[in-house]
């Protein structure tokens, strides 16, 4: 007997990435839905590290190589951007970031200028270069990326991390990172990555006045909690590949 059309669709994707409750089970929260046989389900498949999530910011992510492994002077992020996935605001950095699309176009601003980048493409954008990336499509968008170092992805799993806690939401729900902690982040990743929605000066200035203030209401930029790998593969659903 010939499968029917919802077992066929069953068989061809792979669902995964919901977050789990406390007994270990898939929420009803946004999942990610993976060929198998494509290249992203491949590259997952041989991270070592878990897929991590934020369902607030609409993505997910593996980290696929970091320099502590010796074999590689940068860490390497594969991310995927749900439809309505939190766009980065423009930023600079003093080194070099290189982006290559896996799946799906990946939309590339640099210095105004925007590109979609299709599946294989990669771009390096160069040092001191305003940019940032998004997906304009309906469907999720796999890219990978070469960061400017473990910085970022202590920033970005810290924030990942309280999301999963509820920390931006009303009454617990998911959401993104108030203007409090945005400025904390700000501040911490100013050495290898600075945002270009304010004028360096006054970023600086809101640092010492508000940053401060922050960091006494508990605020923090980063959070050891969510670096292990442990939390993750507790609150993540994890594909079975």
């Amino acid at each position: 007997m010939s499968p029917t059309m919802d077992e066929a669709t069953t068989q061809s994707t792979l669902r995964t990435g919901r977050p789990l409750d406390d007994r270990g089970d898939p929420t009803d929260a946004p999942v990610l839905e993976l060929d198998p046989d494509g290249r992203a389900a491949a590259l997952l498949s041989g991270s070592s590290g878990p897929l991590v999530s934020s369902p607030g910011a609409g993505t997910w992510a593996t980290l696929l190589e970091r320099p502590d492994d010796g074999e590689t002077d940068r860490p390497v992020l594969l991310q995927w951007l749900g439809p309505d996935a939190a766009e980065p605001p423009p930023h600079v950095h003093p080194v070099t970031e290189t982006f290559e699309a896996v799946e799906g176009p990946l939309t590339l601003t640099v210095e105004g200028s925007t590109r979609q980048l299709t599946p294989g493409e990669r771009v390096t954008v160069d040092a001191g270069r305003e940019h940032g990336f998004g997906n304009d499509t309906d469907d999720v968008v796999a890219f990978r990326a070469e960061l400017p170092s473990m910085r970022t992805v202590e920033t970005l799993y810290s924030v990942w991390g309280l999301d999963h806690e509820g920390a931006f939401g009303d009454d617990g729900a998911y959401g993104r990172p108030g203007p409090l902690h945005a400025l904390l982040l700000s501040a911490y990743a100013y050495d290898e990555t600075v945002t270009t929605a304010l004028p360096l000066s006054v970023q600086k200035a809101l640092w010492a006045t508000v940053g401060r203030l922050a960091r006494r209401l508990g605020y923090r930029a980063v959070d050891e909690r969510f670096l292990a790998d442990a939390f993750w593969t507790a609150r993540v659903e994890q594909p079975d590949m």
